[in-house]
């Protein structure tokens, strides 16, 4: 359980960090009583290393025009569907990059080229069962969930 508790925070702190300095955007977390919200996307990568692993990212439309409009400066109106979907798959491979140098700096882990689809259904923290971890975060009413999964 501690280490669960220990790769959580780990997780959040990756999450934070890269929505902070790349997308100049500020999440809270959600709580496991929050209601399941829908997300618009996901976007998926895999690592190899020590440990490996696959981190899946449920973003609403919302939260991903913001992270385009603030990673690339751009107007609502000129945001495309590609650019919605390169940020997405940037987002998941930094927050992946950046959680397993966490895990251990001194090792080398493999990451795979991420994944995306547009696909919509309801977030809840019932995706966290063994081997898993979810969380979920908001920035101005728009959601974000992220699943780790872990394997030896």
């Amino acid at each position: 359980m501690e280490n669960i508790k220990k790769t959580s925070e780990m997780l959040m702190t990756s999450i934070f960090e890269v929505f902070e300095k790349m997308f100049f955007t500020f999440l809270e977390p959600l709580d496991e009583d929050e209601p399941a919200w829908n997300y618009d996307f996901v976007t998926k990568i895999q690592f190899i290393g020590p440990n490996k692993g696959v981190m899946s990212i449920y973003l609403t439309n919302g939260l991903a025009v913001t992270m385009v409009e603030n990673m690339l400066n751009i107007d609502t109106e000129k945001i495309s569907n590609e650019l919605i979907m390169d940020i997405a798959k940037e987002a998941v491979n930094m927050i992946c990059g950046n959680f397993v140098r966490k895990l251990d700096i001194s090792k080398v882990y493999d990451l795979t080229i991420p994944t995306f689809e547009k696909a919509s259904g309801a977030f809840s923290f019932s995706e966290s069962d063994t081997g898993k971890i979810a969380l979920a975060l908001e920035s101005d009413g728009d959601q974000i969930g992220v699943v780790l999964t872990l394997s030896d």
